[in-house]
Formats: structure tokens, C-alpha cells, sequence
């Protein structure tokens, strides 16, 4: 298994212990990755999943936690209650402009990206979105428009772009397995092209930052791991990458974010805080209580109203200061 994959099946390994999917869907989700049920089950012993236990069941489960009170601020904020569709600002929103972005890989290739910006004229500095292992779904989408109703230019790429995206693997788990091909230093480097195209915007101001979660908090990490010229991130409860020495030498100021329950991820904080530290760079590493892995997304299971509110208040606040 490489690092995508570990990362991956232990997230399908979290979802079927947590009775979010029965052990047939996690036996084909990671046969999807692995290639055999042979092998599946291997990296399953590996990981410590014990499926000699009952079988998870999925069970109805309450509905996420609707904020007491929504923070007034100027700018989109995480909805009071999950969505269905992913859509919390409309494309056709008046304070903001999509784009036309024409990115490419290292290779070439061209890969699914999207664009928005304030609308108007002016000079912005630029926002790097990464997706989670579902790819450039709606959801990512909309994070990045609410990037643009704060005042920055918002960019996602798709890392899968090469075999169609989210949009045509459709099936989550087939998407997984193709993410997981991709090598963690390929990936960077494609997030690495999205920069210098949003750099090379004539509305850039010249500055980024990047926010990435789950899966894509984890490439944040990475994308400062290796060098990446920003000026500020914040990787949403990010798995701490093999290579991470790397961080010690960012210039990045980072806000991270992470889930009290999210165990797994959370234990790796103060490793990932002493390399910040190390570097000499502004950084906070934050908590939210009573909360899992996941919080933030609002389409999705374990979405937390009221933490997910702050913690995308903290994190706009947080490059509104170091992209000043």
C-alpha cells in the first residue's frame, strides 16, 4: 500500500466501525483499491480491522447538530444545517464571478479545475482548495465560492482529472481506488501547477494560501512539505504525511484544524506543532470539541454546525492576517 491507500482504507475502516457502511461495502470498497478480496482482506489485518466481529449496521442515524445561532460576517460561512446537494452559494451568486481556469499538469494534461472570484474589478490574492478523496464534487465547489465571498480567488483542481474526475467516477469508492494510483509527489505536483495558475491571473495579487480537508488536508501538509512557495495554509484535520520533515523549513503561517473524536489524526498534533515550531513560523493548532473527522463537510454523516462555523471563521480570519 502506498500512502494514499492506507490513508483511504483507514477511512473506509473508520466508516464501518463508526456503522456508516455494512462489511460487504467495505470489503468491495477496498478490493476497489487492492485489486483482489485476497488482498483487501490482507491490508484490512494489516490495518487492524477486526472483522471477526458482528458485521457493521447501518442504522438511521440523528440529524447533524443545527447551529443555535449562525456568527453574522460579511462573508459565507457553513450552512445551520446539512445539505443535500452541496450548495450553499450559487453559482450565480451577485458577489461573485466564476472562471474560465486553464490548468495543467506537469505532463500536460489538463486538468478539472474551478474558479471563482469577487465580482468587480480588482486585484486579489488566491485561495487553493483541496478536495477530499471524493474529488471536485459540489461540496468543493461551494467551499470554493464561499472563498470568493470573503475576498480571495478560489481554485480547486481535480487529482484525477487524467481519468475523468468525480464527475465520471461517480461511484465514491471507484474514485478512491483511482486517487490511490497516484503517487503523493505527482499530486503535489499538480497542486503546485494550480498555484502558478492562479498566480498568473491577471487579477492576482500575489499572495496564497491553501485549505485542504480530510484527504486534502493532508496534501496540505504536503504541499508545504515540499518546499511550496504560500503564505499561509490551514489543513482540516490533515493525516500527517510519511515525509514530513520537509515542514520544518516551510514559510508558511498555518492555522490546523482538528477533531477532538478523530483520534487517529488528532495524535499527531503535537509532532506536526513541534516541526511548525522548529520552522519558526506562525501557527496555531486547534481542537473542536465533541466533534469527528469530517465535521465540516455539510453533505456528509458527522457534520457539525456550530464547529464547523467556527472553524471556517478561524480559517478566513487566519489568511485575511498572513495574506494581508
Amino acid at each position: 500500500m502506498n500512502e494514499t491507500q492506507r490513508y483511504i482504507i483507514g477511512e473506509h475502516i473508520e466508516d464501518y466501525e463508526d456503522g456508516l457502511i455494512t462489511r460487504r461495502e467495505l470489503l468491495r470498497r477496498v478490493t476497489l483499491i487492492t485489486g483482489s478480496a485476497t488482498a483487501a482482506l490482507t491490508a484490512l489485518v494489516v490495518l487492524g480491522c477486526n472483522l471477526e466481529r458482528p458485521a457493521a449496521v447501518v442504522t438511521p442515524t440523528a440529524p447533524p447538530p443545527v447551529a443555535s445561532s449562525s456568527p453574522q460576517v460579511a462573508y459565507a460561512i457553513p450552512p445551520a444545517a446539512a445539505t443535500t446537494d452541496g450548495v450553499t452559494v450559487r453559482p450565480d451568486n451577485p458577489r461573485i464571478r466564476i472562471e474560465p481556469a486553464d490548468v495543467k499538469g506537469p505532463d500536460g494534461a489538463a486538468l478539472i479545475s474551478y474558479l471563482a472570484r469577487p465580482n468587480g474589478g480588482g486585484n486579489w490574492n488566491g485561495i487553493l482548495v483541496i478536495h477530499e478523496n471524493r474529488g471536485l464534487t459540489e461540496h468543493i465547489r461551494d467551499v470554493i465560492r464561499r472563498v470568493a465571498t470573503a475576498g480571495f480567488v478560489g481554485l480547486g483542481i481535480d487529482l484525477v482529472s487524467r481519468q475523468g474526475g468525480a464527475d465520471k467516477l461517480t461511484d465514491a469508492a471507484a474514485y478512491q481506488a483511482a486517487l490511490g494510483n497516484r503517487s503523493t509527489a505527482d499530486m503535489v505536483m499538480d497542486e503546485q501547477a494550480a498555484i502558478a495558475s492562479l498566480l498568473a491571473q491577471t487579477f492576482s495579487n500575489g499572495k496564497i494560501g491553501v485549505v485542504g480537508f480530510c484527504f486534502g488536508g493532508g496534501m496540505t501538509w504536503s504541499v508545504l512539505a515540499a518546499g511550496t512557495s504560500v503564505q499561509a495554509a490551514a489543513p482540516f484535520y490533515g493525516p500527517m504525511p510519511q515525509d514530513s520533515s520537509g515542514l520544518a523549513k516551510t514559510k508558511a503561517a498555518v492555522s490546523a484544524v482538528y477533531a477532538e473524536k478523530d483520534t487517529p489524526i488528532t495524535g499527531t498534533k503535537d509532532q506536526m506543532e513541534a516541526l511548525l515550531a522548529q520552522a519558526g513560523v506562525p501557527h496555531q493548532l486547534t481542537v473542536y470539541s465533541g466533534v469527528d473527522h469530517a465535521f465540516h463537510n455539510d453533505t456528509g454523516a458527522r457534520y457539525d454546525a456550530t464547529q464547523a462555523q467556527k472553524a471556517w471563521i478561524a480559517t478566513i480570519e487566519w489568511f485575511a492576517k498572513y495574506l494581508a
